[in-house]
């Protein structure tokens, strides 16, 4: 009872955030859209770990980089208005780094607190150099379980119902059987002030799964279909 107790109440908070950021998405402007131009965008961060808790488990390099291509490809497909790309060594060997913290936390970040943010100047370095007034940024944090662990996390599940099913009740076991998910936040920024003039976000959700390009071009384009 204790199991299904918790895990009821996280699937509650998770209806509560998506409640929070306005029907799955958090927004803030400070512009016009058609007036945030030109924009340059500064290659996309992803962080794509083993397990749920992505901040203290192990970073999945290829697995990233596949994430990562996949947004791009979508990126340019849709028909952003965006003149150039930046390449950017965002340092994944290091996740405890200032730059990784800095964009893992835009996730969870909401429009109120991209009000305040203060973009990085060497991202604001990088885009006066591309021309560009505007810069751009995404960044895509989720996990993706192996086959093994997925399957083992299934077997503890099946167990725990079966002994639930048996009248017993003094476990306190939870498990999070879902085998991936993903949330991403962009904005858009001013180079000459660093002062932020778009945020968006898609929350983090069991059913985006960061390796499928389907599931994420549908989430980019509600993300930015403030431009499209």
């Amino acid at each position: 009872m204790k199991a299904n107790f918790k895990k009821s109440l996280l699937l509650f908070s998770l209806l509560g955030l998506l409640v929070f950021t306005s029907c799955g998405t958090s927004k803030f402007f400070s512009q016009r859209s058609p007036d945030i131009r030109p924009i340059a965008m500064i290659e996309p961060y992803a962080y794509i770990t083993d397990a749920v808790a992505d901040f203290s488990t192990k970073y999945l390099k290829e697995t990233s980089q596949m994430n990562q291509e996949l947004v791009l490809g979508v990126v340019t497909s849709i028909g952003l208005p965006v003149e150039k790309y930046i390449a950017y060594d965002y340092d994944y060997a290091d996740p405890k780094s200032p730059m990784n913290r800095w964009m893992r936390d835009l996730v969870g970040l909401g429009a109120e607190g991209a009000r305040t943010l203060v973009v990085p100047a060497a991202f604001c370095d990088a885009v006066k150099k591309s021309g560009c007034r505007y810069g751009m940024i995404l960044s895509d944090v989720g996990f993706v379980k192996s086959s093994q662990e997925y399957a083992a996390e299934l077997a503890v599940e099946v167990g725990l119902k079966v002994i639930e099913f048996l009248g017993s009740n003094s476990l306190d076991i939870s498990k999070d059987t879902e085998r991936y998910m993903n949330g991403m936040s962009s904005l858009i920024f001013d180079s000459q002030t660093g002062e932020v003039v778009w945020y968006g976000a898609r929350p983090r959700d069991y059913r985006h799964n960061p390796l499928d390009r389907g599931d994420l071009a549908d989430q980019i384009r509600k993300l930015y279909k403030d431009f499209l």
